[in-house]
C-alpha cells in the first residue's frame, strides 16, 4: 500500500534537512568570556627586525601570569583568541583557539611563534583589515564581548574616510576596536612616514571605538612587549 505524501509535507521534510547542517553548527559553537582578535600590522613599513620584535612581544606578552588571571575573571572563564596579519590583505595565522589554562595558552603561543610571516602586500589598510576581523567573530564560538585589537605602524592608506566609517559601523554593532599604535621616532625611519598629528592621535580620532576601548601606545618597536601585556590585562579584564 503506498503512503500519499503532500507537498506541504515534502516541502517540510526538505526545509528541515536543509536547515539540519546549520542548526547542529549553532549547537556545535561554545560559549566563552570574550572574543579577542589580535590584528598585527606586517605592511611594507614592518621591516624583518621590527616584525620579529612584533611576533616575539605578542608570544612573550601572552605567556605573563597576569593574562591567565584576567581570564579566570571572564564570564564563562574562557577566551576564544586568533591572529590576523593584514597588509593589503589579510590572513589567519593562528586559527580560533579554546585558552583557559596555561596549556591551552602555550599551544596558541607556539603556534603563532612557529608560523611564517604571510606575504600580503605592502600598503596598511586599516580599514579593510577591520571588515576582515569582524566577519570572524561567532564561526566557531560565540558570546562575550567581541574585540578586535589592532596595532601597527602607519594610517590607513586609502584615506580616513572609509577607516571611520567602518569603525563606526563596527562599534553599531556592538565590536570593540582597541588599538597599538607604533610610534616612530628619529633616528628610526619610517616610509611612508606617520601622520604628523601623531599615530596616537590619528587612531584615537579614527580606528578605535566602542564601549571600554583601549589605547596604548608603542614607543618604537622595542618598547612593544610593555605595551601589548599592558593593553591585553585592560582589554581582557
Amino acid at each position: 500500500m503506498k503512503t500519499l505524501v503532500t507537498r506541504r509535507q515534502a516541502l517540510a521534510a526538505t526545509s528541515a534537512l536543509t536547515l539540519a547542517p546549520f542548526a547542529g553548527n549553532a549547537a556545535e559553537q561554545e560559549k566563552v568570556g570574550m572574543q579577542l582578535i589580535l590584528a598585527a600590522d606586517v605592511s611594507g613599513s614592518v621591516n624583518p627586525t621590527r616584525y620579529r620584535t612584533q611576533q616575539d612581544g605578542y608570544v612573550e606578552a601572552l605567556g605573563d601570569s597576569r593574562v591567565l588571571n584576567v581570564i579566570g575573571e571572564l564570564d564563562p572563564p574562557v577566551l576564544a583568541i586568533t591572529f590576523i596579519a593584514w597588509a593589503r590583505e589579510q590572513e589567519v595565522m593562528v586559527p580560533w583557539m579554546r585558552v583557559q589554562d596555561a596549556k591551552s595558552m602555550d599551544l596558541f603561543r607556539n603556534r603563532l611563534k612557529n608560523t611564517q610571516r604571510p606575504q600580503i602586500g605592502i600598503n596598511t589598510f586599516i580599514s579593510k583589515a577591520l571588515l576582515f576581523c569582524d566577519r570572524q567573530f561567532d564561526q566557531e564560538f560565540t558570546g562575550g564581548r567581541k574585540v578586535i585589537d589592532v596595532s601597527g605602524d602607519g594610517d590607513d592608506n586609502q584615506g580616513i574616510n572609509g577607516v571611520r566609517e567602518v569603525r563606526d559601523a563596527l562599534i553599531a554593532k556592538g565590536v570593540v576596536i582597541n588599538g597599538l599604535p607604533i610610534i616612530v621616532k628619529p633616528p628610526e625611519y619610517i616610509f611612508p612616514p606617520q601622520p604628523p598629528e601623531g599615530l596616537d592621535v590619528y587612531y584615537r580620532t579614527h580606528v578605535v571605538g566602542g564601549e571600554g576601548h583601549v589605547i596604548i601606545e608603542s614607543i618604537g618597536f622595542d618598547n612593544f612587549k610593555q605595551a601589548i601585556l599592558q593593553k591585553l590585562l585592560l582589554e581582557i579584564g
